[in-house]
């Protein structure tokens, strides 16, 4: 029994030492015994953002980091984009306010529509916070005006 108690020690200790890398050198990732980076998260499902809303959408940008499409419901034309991280969807979102529009924001998605009651359907299924910036005919960012406190939706 001891001996059994041994081995598995050892077992552990070499598992350990492999599951380090094991390498001396920093900034070798790709070298010997080195790791790549993970792959970042893909975007939020598209689809089942557009079921919120009661379609499906077109995909009109399909990127490793960003998905975007559109689609409608009756005569209400919706624009929605998924993201692989947080820092994505403010940076698509900063680049927007110039456009002006309403968006209902998530965590990693957006809609756009043109005005807050047009979302409210997918804000109840969804959650997320409500935000406009006014449009702007000479370009220009403006600040962006919260229109509500966000609403959380358990998953």
């Amino acid at each position: 029994m001891p001996r059994a108690i041994a081995l598995l020690a050892t077992l552990l200790c070499v598992g350990c030492t492999a599951g380090a890398g094991g390498t001396g050198g920093a900034g070798s990732a790709g070298g010997a015994g080195g790791r790549a980076a993970p792959p970042p998260p893909a975007p939020e499902q598209l689809d089942r953002i557009a079921a919120a809303l009661g379609c499906v959408p077109e995909v009109t940008v399909d990127a490793q980091e960003v998905r975007e499409g559109a689609c409608a419901v009756d005569a209400q034309a919706f624009r929605l984009a998924t993201f692989s991280t947080a820092q994505g969807r403010s940076a698509w979102l900063a680049e927007s306010r110039q456009y002006g529009g309403t968006y209902l924001v998530g965590e990693r998605w957006i809609i756009t529509a043109p005005s807050a009651d047009a979302l409210a359907p997918a804000r109840a299924r969804l959650g997320g916070t409500l935000e406009s910036a006014p449009a702007h005919p000479h370009g220009g960012a403006h600040p962006l005006v919260i229109l509500t406190t966000p609403v959380s939706v358990p998953w």
